[in-house]
């Protein structure tokens, strides 16, 4: 009977007590050296960390935890050495309050292990574009669809936040696609899901986002388009009109409706990409 049941997940805490984790082995590493030693030996599903280590602080911590095993969610026990947007941008899959329960870190390494395996599986049916490397139309309905199932649960709200690239009226080239991907990439968080859905077109899901948020995301393309600028010498970067809408569990509706009203909400994010600031309201 007992071969049936799920394989408990496997957690490395590293300089941090979660407590007991229902559903999880717990494994231990005081340091950093100490953790990258036990990634290496493998079978670790999920990292649970602090970043205030012996031998290594704040997002230096992450970085090095994903370079060691890009496949294993981090998750922060977060602190003030790092503000969550930093512990996402360096790679981290979710940061929790330094003091946390253990059924809401559980909760969280649940869900991380899961979005893991979830997007695994959709590399097996090819659910990734071939010219960006974010999922495609596909891969992006199969996940979608499951953050909603959740959100169904959780009662949650999840953005979507729907990018076109502008081609003055014509379809965009393939470089002027690619130049928006990177930028979509560079601004979006590890925990978000980014999709090409048509040949000049994004989606992006934020999970556990509030509505009305669509505000920082624009601040966070706009800043994206200025370092994308810097890196390439480029004096713009590519145009991007963007529009958002919130899928609310209390009154679900499908996917396609989602897209089509944030497509219906479209706007530029800023007079001339590359702006220093965010759009007049």
């Amino acid at each position: 009977m007992s071969a049936a049941r799920d394989p408990k997940l496997s957690v490395l805490a590293v300089g941090v007590d979660p407590g007991p984790l229902e559903g999880c082995t717990l494994e231990r590493a005081e340091d950093l050296l100490g953790a990258l030693a036990n990634l290496a030996d493998g079978g670790i599903d999920v990292v649970v960390t602090s970043l205030d280590l012996p031998d290594a602080t704040g997002t230096d911590v992450i970085v090095s935890l994903r370079e060691r095993a890009p496949d294993v969610p981090v998750i922060v026990v977060g602190d003030a050495l790092a503000e969550p947007m930093d512990a996402f941008g360096a790679g981290a899959s979710d940061v929790v309050p330094p003091d946390a329960a253990a059924d809401l870190v559980a909760r969280a390494v649940r869900y991380a292990a899961t979005l893991r395996k979830v997007e695994a599986g959709l590399r097996r049916f090819q659910a990734f574009d071939e010219l960006t490397g974010l999922l495609n139309t596909r891969g992006f309905e199969l996940l979608a669809n499951h953050h909603f199932r959740l959100a169904d649960r959780s009662k949650n709200p999840v953005l979507i936040v729907f990018l076109r690239v502008d081609g003055g009226g014509e379809s965009p080239g393939e470089p002027a696609v690619a130049d928006a991907a990177t930028v979509i990439s560079s601004a979006v968080r590890i925990s978000d899901v980014a999709a090409r859905v048509d040949s000049g077109a994004f989606c992006v899901l934020l999970p556990g986002a509030e509505p009305g948020s669509e505000p920082i995301v624009l601040e966070r393309i706009i800043e994206a388009v200025a370092s994308h600028n810097a890196d390439t010498g480029h004096e713009t970067g590519p145009s991007l009109s963007v529009g958002a809408a919130s899928y609310d569990p209390e009154h679900p509706v499908p996917l396609e409706e989602l897209i089509a009203e944030a497509d219906g909400r479209m706007r530029r994010p800023s007079d001339a990409p590359g702006s220093s600031g965010p759009p007049d309201t």
